[in-house]
C-alpha cells in the first residue's frame, strides 16, 4: 500500500512539474511584439543565434535586438508600447507578462548599450541598465548609456509624464522622481543625482539618434494593435496592420533622415506663331 502511495505521489509531482514547465514554455512562446521598422543593419538574437531583423519579425521573451552604426529600429509591443533603438545599441526583452483579460502587461527591458526612446503603453514598464532602473507608467522618455567600460553611467530625460529612477544596486534604495522637462544621471555604484532641467543639446542629440522610423503614431487612437483589434480606418496604424497580415503589402522599412534638397523645374512651352 505504501509503495503504491509513493508511486502515485511521485507521479503527481512529475505531472505538476511537467505542467509547470509546459506553462513556462508556452508563456515564452507567446509573441510579445514585433519589429515594426528597420534602417540599415539591425540584428535579432534568439537563443544565442543572430539573424538579420526585418519589419514583421516577431519578438519573444529573452530576444535581443542590436543595431549597427547609422542604424535604427522601431519595436512595437502588444500593450502598445513603442521602443525606438538608436545606433550601436542593444536591448533585450527580459520580462514580458501579458494579461489578456486586463489587456495590460508587466514588462522589463534591459538596455545593454546605446540609447532608447520609450513610449509607454498599457504596461508597468521598467528599463534596466548596468547602473540604473527606470520605472514608468504612461509616459515618454529617452534613456542612454555613456562612459568607459570601467565607469559606465546612465542618462535619462523625460518628455512626458514622470519616471522613477534608482540605482541597479539593491542596497542603494534612494529613488528620484524625474518629471517632464527634467533629466538625470546614475553613475555606477552610486545613488542617482538630483534631476536638473533638460540640456537642449542633449535632447537634440538623442532625439535624432532614436528618431522614429516611418510615420510616427501621433495619438493612442492611431497605434497599431497586435492582439487583433482593428486600427482606426484610414490611419497609419491600419496601413501597417494590413502589411503585417498580408505578404503582398511591402512593409515600411525606413524613412529618409536629413535635409531635403529642393529641386526647381522650369518648363518652356513653344509660343503660337
Amino acid at each position: 500500500m505504501k509503495t503504491a502511495l509513493r508511486f502515485l505521489l511521485a507521479a503527481a509531482v512529475a505531472w505538476i512539474g511537467t505542467w509547470g514547465f509546459t506553462s513556462q514554455a508556452a508563456r515564452a512562446a507567446e509573441e510579445a511584439g514585433r519589429v515594426l521598422a528597420v534602417r540599415n543593419q539591425v540584428m535579432l538574437e534568439r537563443e544565442g543565434q543572430r539573424s538579420p531583423a526585418a519589419a514583421q519579425s516577431p519578438l519573444y521573451l529573452q530576444d535581443a535586438v542590436l543595431t549597427d552604426a547609422k542604424s535604427r529600429t522601431k519595436l512595437f509591443f502588444r500593450d502598445d508600447s513603442i521602443l525606438n533603438l538608436g545606433e550601436l545599441s542593444q536591448v533585450m526583452v527580459e520580462e514580458y507578462l501579458y494579461n489578456a483579460e486586463k489587456d495590460r502587461s508587466s514588462s522589463i527591458y534591459r538596455l545593454v548599450e546605446g540609447s532608447l526612446k520609450v513610449v509607454v503603453g498599457r504596461t508597468d514598464l521598467e528599463i534596466h541598465t548596468a547602473t540604473a532602473v527606470a520605472a514608468a507608467r504612461g509616459t515618454k522618455f529617452i534613456v542612454w548609456i555613456e562612459g568607459k567600460p570601467e565607469a559606465k553611467w546612465t542618462g535619462l530625460l523625460v518628455l512626458e509624464g514622470e519616471v522613477l529612477v534608482r540605482s541597479i544596486q539593491a542596497d542603494l534604495k534612494q529613488a528620484q522622481r524625474v518629471q517632464a522637462g527634467e533629466m538625470i544621471r546614475v553613475p555606477a555604484g552610486a545613488e542617482p543625482a538630483p534631476p536638473s532641467p533638460i540640456d537642449p543639446s542633449v535632447l537634440k542629440w538623442y532625439n535624432l539618434d532614436t528618431l522614429a522610423l516611418g510615420t510616427p503614431f501621433s495619438s493612442d487612437s492611431e497605434r497599431l494593435r497586435l492582439d487583433g483589434t482593428a486600427a482606426p480606418e484610414g490611419s497609419y496604424a491600419q496601413t501597417i496592420q494590413d502589411s503585417l497580415s498580408s505578404l503582398q503589402t511591402p512593409p515600411i522599412e525606413q524613412e529618409p533622415i536629413g535635409a531635403f534638397t529642393p529641386v526647381n523645374i522650369h518648363l518652356d512651352f513653344p509660343t503660337e506663331p
